[in-house]
């Protein structure tokens, strides 16, 4: 069975009405603490656990991962810090994510696997009603996404992607200006992206570590032996997450390269200020860019939308020419009345002193309440208000990555039609649009 069987055929389903009920939290109650399952300890999980540690609202219950010496070091992370602060927290550990699932005290999941895992572990979640958490990319594949939201919407439940970007004041602010009308007409969106593509490793086998459940690490995707290149060591202690990011992130099987693992941010920020969220662009280009520094590789992505924006990777030339004093910016938005750009740390610039004041009547559809981006989810579970990004615009954002990486395989100019999530009139271009899950996971449906 393939992907696109996993994820049925249909179009992207309007927004169903939030609510939640008693029978959604584990106490009986909204107003009580929720109940945390977290699926996927490694060292993205790090830093959320270190979060939510420190959150009274939430009380991490349950945790999951195919590693022994992860699972002990966390239960007893968890538990060794809510009992200093007074309270006698029994963290229950699975290997097999499903068993978490099924555990009825448990609110809400965050996932935060490799990216091959998103898809099936967020439908199967949806339907053992969980509220949910999900790390972007959102998808592997683009027939992934349907499945999703399907499943979201069947259940009731909240989701939110992870693109904490959308809650971090300087995007936001660039978003609002862009969509504000003030920098007149966008002409042009640029997202600042490393150019690390997906490929096949061919890394020398070694032997799985005591304790590890390779198979299910493996999961839907390729057999392939155990490599520490996939699955990092743990460091020696007391900084037991200080080792390397998982290169799966450069795997073809498992990843799908920077293009998703820094673009899904970036894209994402572009399509909110550009009012496309939940929608995309209309082609996807492949051309050489004479100017870059990296000889070895010269291709570059841009999209257009069926306005004539376009979106390319990089930085605009105007930046400096206007004198942008901050370095390197991540997403910048150039109109017809000025240029806004927007990076992490807080900065924010816009080329015209009006621009900087915050003197902006937002729109009556543009968020702009600025709150944590697991803030945003638990009080959306809460009060029944939609998150700031829900499974639509999560896999709308994934989408642009993931037909980008599809564009540059083929080398050449796809035109994409994002209503049905297909090309058009190209069958080769289509057949990466979904992958066949390996083993039992080929049956999920």
């Amino acid at each position: 069975m393939e992907r696109r069987t996993f994820l049925k055929n249909a179009g992207f389903a309007a927004a169903a009405p939030f609510f939640v009920s008693n029978g959604l939290f584990a106490n009986g109650s909204p107003n009580d603490k929720i109940n945390l399952g977290l699926i996927g300890l490694g060292k993205m999980m790090s830093g959320h656990i270190s979060g939510l540690l420190y959150d009274k609202s939430v009380r991490i219950t349950s945790i999951c991962d195919v590693d022994d010496e992860r699972l002990s070091f966390n239960k007893n992370r968890i538990e060794s810090f809510y009992k200093k602060r007074g309270e006698s927290v029994a963290v229950k550990t699975h290997k097999d994510f499903r068993n978490l699932l099924a555990d009825k005290s448990v609110d809400a999941v965050f996932i935060v696997t490799p990216d091959h895992w998103h898809a099936i572990i967020s439908v199967l979640a949806a339907r053992a009603g969980k509220h949910i958490y999900c790390e972007k990319p959102l998808t592997f594949t683009v027939d992934e996404g349907r499945q999703i939201i399907d499943a979201v919407n069947a259940n009731g439940v909240v989701f939110q992607t992870g693109s904490q970007q959308r809650s971090e004041a300087s995007f936001r602010e660039a978003a609002r200006l862009a969509r504000s009308g003030m920098l007149g007409e966008i002409k042009q969106v640029w997202c600042n992206i490393g150019r690390k593509f997906p490929v096949i490793y061919n890394w020398a086998a070694e032997e799985t570590p005591k304790g590890v459940d390779w198979d299910m690490w493996i999961g839907p995707a390729p057999m392939r032996p155990f490599s520490s290149n996939l699955l990092p060591f743990l460091a020696p202690s007391p900084n037991r997450y200080s080792h390397q990011w998982g290169a799966w992130r450069w795997h073809y099987d498992y990843g799908n390269g920077m293009q998703a693992d820094w673009g899904a941010h970036h894209f994402d920020i572009a399509q909110w200020g550009l009012g496309m969220d939940g929608k995309g662009p209309k082609y996807v280009h492949v051309f050489e860019d004479q100017n870059r520094s990296i000889k070895s590789d010269t291709r570059n992505i841009c999209y257009e939308y069926a306005n004539g924006v376009m979106v390319y990777y990089g930085q605009p030339k105007i930046l400096a020419e206007r004198g942008y004093p901050h370095g390197s910016a991540m997403v910048t938005f150039v109109g017809t009345e000025g240029v806004a750009t927007a990076s992490r740390g807080g900065i924010f610039w816009a080329d015209k002193p009006s621009l900087r004041s915050g003197k902006i009547a937002p729109k009556k559809d543009f968020p702009y309440v600025c709150e944590g981006h697991k803030d945003n989810f638990f009080n959306a579970i809460r009060t029944g208000r939609p998150p700031i990004c829900p499974a639509e615009i999560g896999v709308s954002s994934c989408n642009m990555c993931i037909i980008g990486n599809i564009a540059y395989k083929l080398g050449r100019r796809l035109e994409w039609d994002w209503k049905t999530r297909r090309f058009v009139g190209d069958s080769e271009a289509n057949k990466y649009l979904s992958r066949k899950n390996r083993g039992e996971w080929a049956n999920i449906a």
